[in-house]
């Protein structure tokens, strides 16, 4: 059940993304092989689904917080993940550019 619950959760949340590349605006545009993986990493990370599960699509105030923190916790799962790949050096973390 779990395993059909993660997506689930993770569109809901995409779904509060609005416009300009939603939760995943401080996620470069990465259409390689790793850069794919890592953002199904990114999803599937058990933080981002808990916080993910927070949203409540009824509470504007509550869905905001949700959005908040996944703007800046999936770019660090992503770069973690694409650095343990070896796709990207580490180094500097950039300051997240996107907020709601």
């Amino acid at each position: 059940m779990r395993g059909l619950a993660a997506p689930a959760l993770m569109a809901a949340a995409i779904g509060l993304a609005g416009c300009q590349g939603g939760v995943w605006a401080n996620v470069p545009v990465d259409n390689s092989p790793d850069g794919q993986a890592c953002r199904v990493e990114a999803e599937n990370d058990p933080e981002a689904q808990r916080i993910a599960s927070a949203a409540s699509s009824g509470n504007v105030a509550q869905d905001e917080r949700v959005r908040e923190e996944l703007l800046v916790l999936l770019p660090r799962l992503w770069r973690a993940c694409m650095m343990r790949r070896g796709a990207i050096r580490g180094g500097v973390e950039p300051t997240p550019r996107t907020r709601f």
